[in-house]
């Protein structure tokens, strides 16, 4: 969100490459953030007590250490999944690193994006043995976490591929069922579940079956790309009701913005994307929940639109 925002029609970004140092000072500067996610990668030249040192003098925690297996020509063909074994032990390596990182700033998990890992043409893959490696390779990172780090995997439906492995919430509890871990879980974010064609809110619910929801990331979306803009822009309704099954759920993991701010100002894209999450919070907290659970015995949908639309129409 601090750095210089590329995309691919602009891979020199639209605003001035920040160093680590500066992004985290402009984060400091957003009302209402107190923490910040990073990736292995950020702290090749910094070492991570440093980096505990800089983080609180800014007096800001790190929330997620996330795993970059993707930003490598190496990992054209895979990461986790790659059939070299030494590309795939290197990848494995690297969320090993996070892992490490996660000790020792004393934060709470890890976040697997698989960004690589996929295919792009019919043909191209042997499903069997892609998901077998895989699932061998999120094993093992959960085992070398232990119990103290949480391994979450981010799920997406596309890109970089055209078809990433774990591609919807299902598939991501597929995952953990099979590697059968108190601490494998997973990360939802907000605009790939509306990629997926997910209603986010039931995906939090979900999760929350069998206590796997361990992040979340917020933001907004058109629904048919990622485009990470201001919580609450475009999906108010969906946006409230995954808050609001967030506090049925008693969710109790950190929301992180995972926004790109492109051509806006970063420091304020955060604070309104915060503002906004607290006002959709309030509103979530105003819904009459039992007869919200009334009107959905009947599931008749004025019904539960007559509950919903009072927290934010005024009158009849």
């Amino acid at each position: 969100m601090f750095a210089a925002t590329a995309d691919r029609f602009n891979v020199a970004g639209y605003k001035p490459a920040n160093t680590l140092e500066a992004q985290v000072a402009l984060a400091a500067k957003v009302p209402g953030l107190k923490a910040i996610e990073i990736h292995q990668t950020d702290l090749t030249d910094m070492k991570p007590k440093e980096f505990a040192k800089l983080l609180a003098k800014h007096k800001l925690a790190c929330s997620s250490v996330n795993v970059n297996v993707w930003g490598d020509a190496k990992y054209m063909h895979g990461a986790f999944t790659h059939r070299d074994l030494k590309i795939r032990r290197e990848a494995l390596d690297e969320a090993k690193k996070a892992v490490r990182i996660a000790r020792a700033l004393n934060c709470p998990g890890v976040g697997l994006w698989l960004g690589s890992d996929g295919f792009d043409y019919p043909f191209q893959s042997d499903y069997t043995i892609q998901w077998d490696l895989l699932v061998d390779g999120i094993r093992e990172i959960g085992e070398y976490a232990g119990r103290k780090v949480n391994v979450g995997i981010e799920y997406k439906l596309k890109e970089p591929r055209t078809h990433m492995t774990v591609g919807d919430v299902a598939k991501a509890m597929l995952i953990c069922n099979e590697i059968g871990r108190d601490n494998v879980g997973v990360t939802v974010d907000f605009g790939h579940a509306l990629m997926s064609r997910e209603n986010p809110g039931e995906s939090v619910a979900l999760l929350a079956r069998g206590d796997k929801l361990f992040n979340v990331h917020i933001n907004d979306a058109f629904r048919e790309w990622d485009d990470d803009m201001v919580p609450g822009t475009v999906h108010l309704w969906e946006t409230v009701e995954f808050l609001y099954w967030c506090q049925r759920t008693k969710y109790k993991g950190w929301i992180s913005l995972d926004m790109y701010p492109y051509r806006e100002d970063s420091v304020k894209a955060a604070g309104m994307a915060i503002r906004n999450l607290n006002s959709m919070w309030k509103m979530a907290e105003k819904i009459n929940v039992p007869a919200l659970k009334k009107a959905q015995r009947s599931m008749d949908a004025l019904a539960t639109q007559e509950v919903i639309r009072k927290i934010a129409f005024s009158g009849r």
